[in-house]
């Protein structure tokens, strides 16, 4: 009876690992061959559109503010830590609050990384790096929703780190995170 109790549970807990999995920046590794594909495609696509000539809505949306001359973002290991902690909650609870009822940025303490101005885009129902990118720069919103396309081109962010979940079996599959400090 034991073993067929430890069985079952070994079975549902690899049936559970299967239907929820995760990436970060890195693979494992400290080269930048070991960064998942789809954050790697994310990340350039982010630092294409930043450095690019392109604007935002001034408060009262009657003009685009030109928006030129932003620094390319540097992909930091700590950062996506952080963005990992955040995307595997994004599938518990998707929200810029975490799971606890705690803001989003107390995930920068939990993994030991220093608070310093800091932005979290978060996004649901994207499969791939560039679509995510590509939605965050919410060129069809006013300035009231575009605060994804504000954490992007901030001119005092110079790092990130992106991660996202994969639940299968979810309306949206896949949850991603971005964060941006200093």
């Amino acid at each position: 009876m034991k073993r067929r109790f430890l069985f079952l549970l070994l079975t549902a807990f690899v049936a559970s690992a299967m239907l929820f999995s995760f990436s970060s920046c890195s693979k494992g590794g400290d080269d930048e061959d070991d960064i998942d594909e789809q954050v790697k495609i994310c990340f350039e696509t982010i630092n294409a559109f930043r450095t690019s000539n392109t604007w935002q809505w001034d408060e009262g949306n009657t003009t685009q503010v030109p928006v030129t001359g932003r620094a390319a973002l540097v992909l930091d290991k700590d950062l996506c830590r952080v963005a990992s902690i955040r995307a595997r909650e994004l599938v518990q609870n998707f929200d810029h609050t975490r799971p606890n009822g705690s803001s989003c940025f107390t995930a920068f303490s939990e993994a030991g990384v220093s608070l310093s101005p800091a932005g979290e885009c978060i996004a649901a129902g994207y499969s791939t790096g560039v679509s995510v990118a590509n939605g965050w720069r919410e060129e069809d919103k006013n300035y009231a929703g575009q605060g994804h396309r504000r954490i992007l081109l901030a001119a005092n962010a110079s790092k990130v780190g992106i991660a996202y979940a994969y639940k299968d079996n979810d309306m949206y599959g896949y949850y991603w995170a971005l964060v941006t400090a200093q």
